[in-house]
C-alpha cells in the first residue's frame, strides 16, 4: 500500500471518529399535535411528549410559568411529561431542550379544546358544500376581519392501521377565510360559536372521514368485550373509498391524540350505520367509553348530530336510526343537535346548513359543559303517553313553556288502533302537551312524528328548537321495500315482472294506480309488463301491511323485450342493459333503480326489436344532479335500420359540462323517426372529468339515464 493511500486512510478513520458521536445522536422529535399556533385546555394538567435519544435529559420551559420541567427519555426513546395550565389566554411559547437541541413553539393559546369526528357530514369543509356563498356575507366579513384569529384548526390526516398508531399528519392553523374554507364547516361553526360566546380561545381538532361506519372509530378489543357486539367483528362495512374495518379508524386518527388534553368531542354520523339501528345504542355507548377511558379525564362531554332527513331506498332506515341516537341520550354526559328543519333537499345527504348545526351542538355544551344557561339547548323531546277515550295526550320535555305547531295541515303527526294502521292525527297544542285524535282511530294505542325517513320538523318548543322524530310504538317494522326486477321471457321474448322483498316470511300485495290494501292481489308470479301507469306495492307480515310503499311509473314501449347488445367492453354496462327497455321510468325527483349509471363510461348500444316496426318518435330522459357528480352527456346520436347493417340518423343533441345545472334536474329528449325499424343505434358520450369549476374537478363524471321509449 502506497504512503499516499496510507495518509488518507489514517486521515478518513480521523474524520470518522468526530462525525460518529454526532451521527448517533437523534435530534428531539414533537408529535403533530404539538406545534406554533396550537391551543392547550385551560386550567387542567396537561401532557407534553416526544421522542429523543435513550437516556437523554430533556426541559420543557413554558413562559406562562417560573420553572422549567424536566424529565428523561425512556429505553424507548419516549419521552413524556405534565405541565399545568392557567385560565384562558395568550400568546406563550414553550422551549423544549435536549443534549444539543433546542425548539421553540410560539403563538401558543389556552383555552378550549375540542375533538371533532364523524363521517361525511364532519368532515365537509366549507368549500366542499359550496363556500361562503351558502351564508349570509357577514359571516365571511368577520372571518376575514380577524374575529376568530384565537380559534385554531388542526386537521388530521386520513389515514388507517391494524395496530395503534403514536402521531399523525396535521399541523395547528390560525383561523382565516383561507383555512376556515379547508376545514371542518361543523366544527367551524361550533367552534366560533363557543369563541363568541365564552370570549375564549378555542382549538379544534377535526379527524373524520366520509361514509366511515362508527365501528372504524371505536377499539377493536373494545367490540370484543362486548358480547352484542360481534356483529362488527365479521361485517365489513366499507369500500373503495373508505374503510369498514372495526379499529382501524380509532388506531391511526384517535389513537394518537389521546396525550392532548381535550374538554371533550363532537360527533356527526350515523348514516352509514342505518342498516344496524338496532345495534347502534351499544355501539356508540362503547365508542365513548373507549374513548373516556381512553384519554383518563372521566366523563367528558360527548355532544352529536342526529342524522338529518334524507331519502333513503330503505323503508324506514333514517327514522331508526334517528330513533337509535334519541337512545343515546341516556348515556351519561350526553347531548344530540336536531336538524330535521334544517333540510332544503331531501336528495342530499350533505345539507349545506351548517352554522345551525354548529349552533346546536354549542348550545349543549354552553348549557352543560359551562353553566351558561341563557339560551335553550334542546328541542322538545317525547316522555309519556296517556290514552283519554278516542285521544291520545303526549307529554314532552324541554319545551320551554311551549309547544307550537308549524303546520296543522301536514303535522307528521299520525295514530293507530291495534289494527297498527296508521292515519293522519289532527293535533292541539295544549300548553306544554298535545292532544291527538283522528275519526278514522275509535280506539288509539300509538302514536308517530316524522317517523319516516323523509319527513322534516313541525314541533318546536317556544324558542324555536324542533323536536326529533319518535314513535311511541316498539311494533315490528318490515324495514326492506319491494323490488321489481324485470325479465325478460326466454320463450316468448316478453317483458314480466318480478317483484320480491328481503324482509323474513313477508307477502306482497301490489295494485295499478292505486295503493294496494289486504283485498288486492297478492304477488304469486311474475306480472306482463306494457299497462302504462303506476305499479304500486306493499310487503305485509302477520296480516299488517307497511306503512311503505313502493311504486314504479309505468310508460308503453314497443322496444319492450328488445335484445341489447353493446359495443363498449365493460361489462357492468352489458349487465344492466335490459333497464334500458323495461318501461319503467326513472324517478324524476331522485335516482332510483329505473335509472342506470355510468362513471366515465360511454354508452354504446344496438336495439333489436326482433321485428320490424312503425316508429313515430325516440325519446329518452338524461338527468343532472351536479352535487353528486353527474352530468348531461357531451353527446347523443341515434340512428335507425330495417336490416342492422344499413343506418340512417334521426337526431343528435350536446350538452357543455361549462355551466352548473342546479340540483336535480330530468333532461328529456325526443328523436323524430316517423318511418318503419327494427334497429336502433344508440350512442351517448360522457363528459369524462368533471369540469375546473366543480368541487370533484379532475375526477371522473357520471351519466345517468332511464328508459329508451320507442313509440
Amino acid at each position: 500500500m502506497s504512503k499516499i493511500i496510507r495518509i488518507l486512510l489514517a486521515c478518513f478513520v480521523a474524520l470518522a471518529g468526530l462525525i460518529t458521536p454526532f451521527s448517533v445522536k437523534s435530534a428531539i422529535r414533537l408529535p403533530a399535535l404539538i406545534g406554533n399556533n396550537m391551543v392547550l385546555q385551560q386550567n387542567a394538567t396537561i401532557n407534553v411528549w416526544g421522542w429523543a435519544d435513550a437516556g437523554e435529559k430533556v426541559v420543557i420551559q413554558a413562559s406562562w410559568q417560573n420553572a422549567p420541567v424536566i424529565t428523561s427519555t425512556s429505553a424507548a426513546g419516549n419521552w413524556k411529561t405534565t405541565l399545568t395550565t392557567p385560565g384562558a389566554g395568550g400568546p406563550y411559547k414553550m422551549t423544549i431542550s435536549g443534549n444539543d437541541y433546542t425548539i421553540t413553539i410560539g403563538n401558543i393559546m389556552i383555552g378550549e379544546v375540542w375533538v371533532c369526528s364523524g363521517q361525511s357530514n364532519m368532515e365537509f369543509t366549507m368549500r366542499g358544500l359550496g363556500g361562503w356563498k351558502n351564508y349570509k356575507p357577514e359571516v365571511n366579513s368577520e372571518v376575514a376581519g380577524g374575529k376568530y384569529a384565537n380559534v385554531r384548526l388542526f386537521t388530521v390526516g386520513r389515514d388507517t392501521s391494524a395496530v395503534p398508531l403514536a402521531n399523525c399528519k396535521g399541523n395547528w392553523r390560525i383561523a382565516d377565510t383561507t383555512t376556515v374554507n379547508d376545514f371542518s364547516a361543523t366544527a367551524w361553526f361550533y367552534g366560533a360559536y363557543l369563541n363568541e360566546k365564552l370570549g375564549v380561545p378555542v382549538g379544534l381538532i377535526s379527524t373524520a372521514w366520509g361514509g366511515t361506519p362508527a365501528e372504524v372509530w371505536t377499539p377493536v378489543e373494545s367490540i370484543k368485550a362486548e358480547p352484542d357486539l360481534g356483529f362488527y367483528l365479521n361485517h365489513y362495512n366499507g369500500s373503495q373509498w373508505w374503510p369498514g374495518t372495526a379499529g382501524v379508524l380509532y388506531n391511526a386518527m384517535i389513537h394518537p391524540l389521546l396525550n392532548y388534553t381535550i374538554k371533550g368531542a363532537i360527533w356527526y354520523q350515523g348514516e352509514s350505520n342505518k342498516m344496524d339501528a338496532r345495534l347502534y345504542p351499544a355501539l356508540m355507548k362503547t365508542l365513548i367509553t373507549s374513548w373516556r377511558n381512553a384519554w383518563a379525564l372521566g366523563d367528558f362531554p360527548f355532544y352529536y348530530v342526529q342524522i338529518a332527513p334524507f331519502a333513503y331506498e330503505e323503508p324506514y332506515a333514517g327514522a331508526l336510526l334517528r330513533e337509535a341516537q334519541l337512545k343515546c341520550l341516556s348515556i351519561p354526559n350526553t347531548g344530540m343537535a336536531v336538524t330535521m328543519d334544517l333540510v332544503d333537499n331531501i336528495n342530499d345527504i350533505h345539507p349545506k346548513n351548517k352554522r345551525d348545526v354548529g349552533k346546536r351542538l354549542a348550545l349543549w355544551a354552553l348549557d352543560k359543559t359551562y353553566g351558561k344557561t341563557g339560551e335553550s339547548f334542546s328541542g322538545p323531546v317525547y316522555t309519556d303517553m296517556k290514552v283519554s277515550g278516542n285521544e291520545l295526550i303526549l307529554s314532552f320535555q324541554y319545551t320551554e313553556r311551549a309547544l307550537k305547531l308549524v303546520s296543522n295541515a301536514n303535522n307528521n303527526f299520525t295514530i293507530a288502533g291495534a289494527d297498527r294502521v296508521f292515519y293522519p292525527a289532527t293535533v292541539k297544542v295544549m300548553g306544554e302537551k298535545l292532544v291527538l285524535y283522528s275519526r278514522k282511530v275509535s280506539k288509539p294505542v300509538a302514536a308517530r312524528y316524522a317517523f319516516t325517513n323523509t319527513s322534516q320538523a313541525t314541533l318546536f318548543n317556544a324558542s324555536g328548537l324542533p323536536a326529533p322524530s319518535f314513535r311511541t310504538d316498539d311494533w315490528d317494522l318490515i324495514t326492506s321495500s319491494v323490488v321489481l326486477q324485470p325479465q325478460v321471457d326466454a320463450q316468448t321474448g316478453k317483458m314480466m315482472y318480478q317483484l320480491s322483498v328481503s324482509a323474513r316470511e313477508t307477502d306482497i300485495y301490489y295494485d295499478y294506480n292505486k295503493v294496494p290494501t289486504k283485498n288486492a292481489p297478492r304477488f304469486l308470479s311474475p306480472i306482463p309488463a306494457g299497462k302504462t301507469g303506476t305499479l304500486y306495492a306493499v310487503p305485509a307480515r302477520d296480516g299488517y301491511l307497511s306503512a311503505y310503499i313502493s311504486s314504479w311509473k309505468l310508460v308503453g314501449n314497443k322496444a319492450l323485450g328488445a335484445v341489447i347488445t353493446s359495443r363498449e367492453t365493460d361489462k357492468n354496462i352489458s349487465g344492466n342493459l335490459i333497464s334500458l327497455a323495461d318501461g319503467v321510468l326513472g324517478n324524476a325527483g331522485r335516482r332510483d333503480a329505473g335509472w342506470m349509471g355510468l362513471e366515465g363510461n360511454d354508452l354504446d348500444i344496438v336495439l333489436d326489436m326482433r321485428t320490424l316496426q312503425t316508429v313515430k318518435n325516440i325519446k329518452c330522459n338524461f338527468l343532472s344532479d351536479n352535487n353528486d357528480w353527474v352530468f348531461l352527456p357531451r353527446f347523443v346520436q341515434v340512428e335507425v335500420s330495417n336490416d342492422g347493417i344499413t343506418y340512417r340518423k334521426v337526431g343528435e343533441s350536446s350538452f357543455s359540462s361549462d355551466k352548473e345545472l342546479k340540483g336535480f334536474t330530468v333532461k328529456p329528449l325526443t328523436f323524430a323517426v316517423n318511418g318503419k325499424a327494427r334497429f336502433i343505434k344508440f350512442v351517448a358520450r360522457n363528459q369524462g372529468i368533471c369540469p375546473a369549476w366543480h368541487p370533484g374537478a379532475g375526477n371522473k363524471c357520471w351519466l345517468f339515464l332511464d328508459e329508451i321509449v320507442v313509440e
